[in-house]
């Protein structure tokens, strides 16, 4: 990542899927080479000047901390598929949440694709509003019926 939190380059490697590649942000490309389920791959995405977020644990602190209504728009590989889409993430609104076993502030953040795809799937983060610390992810990764996935912070170092 840059100073601003943008990839600009990501390597990914599954040995169960026999997948292992690079990706690189060149202007407005982002390439990748290496093999995916065991196949060579070798793909360039055209994509715009949005930045690539490929982690929002830390890509989205700065909009926590701008305090914007506005959608952030940004471009995501999709690590199993080797496919790369255009994201949104916007702010709903300040809650209480659980975290290490104490009761904290947290500003939940949605994060979808970008247009009418926004309906099909959507994923939450929350995240501190003092500082933009990372608390706590949810969504469904798979298909209707996989279970809900969890990530929270359990303890600050």
């Amino acid at each position: 990542m840059d100073a601003s939190r943008t990839t600009l380059r990501y390597a990914f490697a599954s040995p169960a899927r026999r997948t292992a590649y690079t990706a690189t942000r060149e202007g407005n490309q982002i390439s990748l080479q290496g093999t995916l389920n065991d196949q060579p791959l070798s793909r360039r995405f055209r994509i715009d000047s949005h930045p690539w977020f490929q982690s929002m644990e830390w890509s989205l602190q700065p909009l926590i901390l701008s305090g914007s209504s506005q959608p952030l728009v940004f471009w995501v590989l999709q690590p199993f598929e080797g496919r790369v889409y255009l994201m949104q993430a916007h702010e709903e609104r300040t809650e209480e949440i659980d975290v290490d076993s104490r009761t904290v502030e947290a500003m939940r953040v949605r994060v979808s694709p970008w247009g009418i795809l926004s309906a099909v799937w959507s994923s939450l983060y929350w995240f501190r509003p003092s500082d933009g610390e990372f608390l706590r992810y949810e969504a469904v990764r798979g298909l209707p019926g996989t279970p809900k996935t969890v990530v929270e912070l359990v303890q600050e170092l």
